[in-house]
């Protein structure tokens, strides 16, 4: 455990450093991960053992289901227009420059975009069947089920329609992290852990984590429950949601960044600028999320040290937004920042003690303390001085945001009693499920830039949860010392 110690002992000592430890030993509370419930056979998950549960509905195309879930019953053609405008060649950056340019897939447009890393000219893909992917693919038609796409996109396909998933559906899955989307066609199971989004919230409000698959090349695919997997920093959430601004082509909201790019092909230095542009925007969001916290500190009458400590965070963050878009900026080759973030002035302030308890408990005294391992995991393997140097700062920076929300947490349970506790207990339990799997695969994975492996980052996760998060809540006065029970979406590995 002394992987982790520093870590645990700052948000130990945040949390009183009391609780529930055995006198007699050196440790405190660790997690024993267990097996996880099977899914129940009366939910619709095929069972040998139990008796024969109701067929899948019949159908046509893409079915809907009154729990919102989807499933593809028959192949179905798609409308594989593309209705994004053409290039116009203002854009700052060009993948392409005609239709002509775009191969990699079906009925390619090159198209006019604005995202992360500002204007752009890049390849869209879109398709009319499952003829037209490639593949272990399916077509997956616009406005079906969550799909953001705004067309038909080809899809990973582990089944094509229900016939293929006997007694069960064969399930669309689009898994949106908080940076991109991976869409996936995939058997209901009786080893699912969820089988729709309402089994992933709290019975008070969404939290933004959906049932899904994450990891559709993993050795066992599952649904289960995931949420916002891919940033650091406390996220800005409305109705479920992490929200963050559009790119804008600025250059006020970025920090010098001196970090070597020379020895970068154009495709890595893309890929690592769109992500961390990415980032930039969460923890540009993250401004925003603070000053919702000081305000919900300020309503429910807290002591001025916690509201002063929000209020310094959120400064914390704006200077995370500008190193990160400094980064992003430099790998890009041009003056990336943040456009207008409107949901920072419309969202509800959300006061209610239940409410503001489970979000600390996710976004702060869990989500923090693991973006504080995470930045200090990519800081060890760096391979820029520079980076490596932005994500120290950042992980410090962090590590002191999570011991503010495990003292706001103590705070509020010995204010406001059995309310603060179970709202604690569910946003805990809730947590522990989500980030005891693995996140989705990024878009690309590069070490040296900070992008990790997928695998490495689930395996951190679970540590911290193990090594830090239940001895600290243990900590805590009023809170159960039950183990945590979390069964990992696979042991966890060292990156190769």
């Amino acid at each position: 455990m002394e992987r982790h110690r520093s870590l645990r002992m700052t948000l130990l000592l945040a949390a009183g450093a009391a609780g529930c430890s055995n006198a007699k030993s050196p440790e405190i509370a660790v997690v024993t991960l267990g097996e996880p419930q099977a899914t129940p056979p009366d939910a619709g998950v095929p069972d040998e053992q139990a008796s024969p549960g109701p067929r899948p509905p019949r159908g046509v195309g893409w079915v809907k289901e009154r729990d919102g879930t989807v499933h593809r019953a028959t192949r179905v053609r798609c409308d594989a227009t593309i209705d994004q405008r053409a290039c116009s060649g203002t854009e700052r950056t060009f993948q392409c420059k005609t239709d002509a340019d775009c191969k990699e897939g079906p009925r390619g447009k090159c198209v006019s975009s604005f995202g992360q890393i500002g204007a752009y000219c890049g390849c869209e893909y879109a398709c009319e069947s499952d003829a037209e992917c490639g593949a272990s693919e399916a077509c997956v038609c616009k406005g079906t089920g969550a799909l953001r796409e705004q067309h038909s996109v080809c899809a990973k396909a582990l089944c094509s329609v229900d016939a293929d998933c006997p007694g069960s559906t064969c399930g669309l899955s689009a898994y949106f992290n908080g940076c991109w989307e991976q869409v996936t066609l995939a058997c209901r199971t009786k080893e699912d852990t969820c089988q729709s989004d309402a089994d992933c919230r709290s019975s008070d409000e969404s939290r933004g984590a959906a049932c899904v698959v994450t990891d559709p090349e993993g050795e066992s695919v599952r649904w289960e429950c995931a949420g916002i997997s891919c940033a650091i920093g406390r996220p800005f959430v409305v109705d479920g949601q992490p929200r963050a601004a559009q790119g804008a082509a600025r250059d006020d909201w970025r920090a010098r960044a001196e970090l070597d790019v020379a020895s970068l092909s154009p495709e890595v230095r893309e890929l690592a600028a769109a992500h961390y542009a990415a980032v930039a925007a969460l923890e540009h969001a993250s401004v925003a999320s603070f000053a919702r916290f000081s305000l919900q500190l300020l309503a429910l009458g807290a002591p001025a040290a916690l509201v002063g400590e929000a209020h310094r965070a959120a400064l914390d963050e704006v200077e995370h937004a500008r190193l990160a878009y400094g980064v992003a900026s430099r790998l890009a080759g041009r003056a990336i920042g943040p456009g207008p973030l409107l949901e920072a002035a419309t969202a509800p302030l959300g006061a209610g003690v239940a409410e503001v308890v489970e979000a600390l408990v996710e976004e702060g005294c869990v989500g923090e303390a693991l973006g504080a391992a995470e930045g200090r995991e990519i800081a060890q393997r760096a391979g820029d001085p520079a980076l490596a140097a932005t994500f120290a700062r950042i992980a410090a920076d962090e590590e002191r945001h999570a011991a503010l929300s495990w003292r706001a947490l103590s705070w509020m349970l010995a204010t406001f009693g059995e309310p603060a506790r179970s709202a604690a207990e569910r946003a805990f339990s809730r947590a522990a499920a989500r980030y005891a799997v693995d996140p989705a695969p990024g878009p690309a994975v590069h070490e040296a830039l900070g992008l990790l492996p997928a695998r490495a980052l689930g395996a951190l996760r679970r540590e911290v949860l193990a090594e830090v998060i239940a001895p600290c809540r243990a900590a805590l006065p009023g809170l159960s010392c039950d183990r945590i029970a979390a069964q990992p979406s696979s042991p966890p590995q060292a990156s190769s």
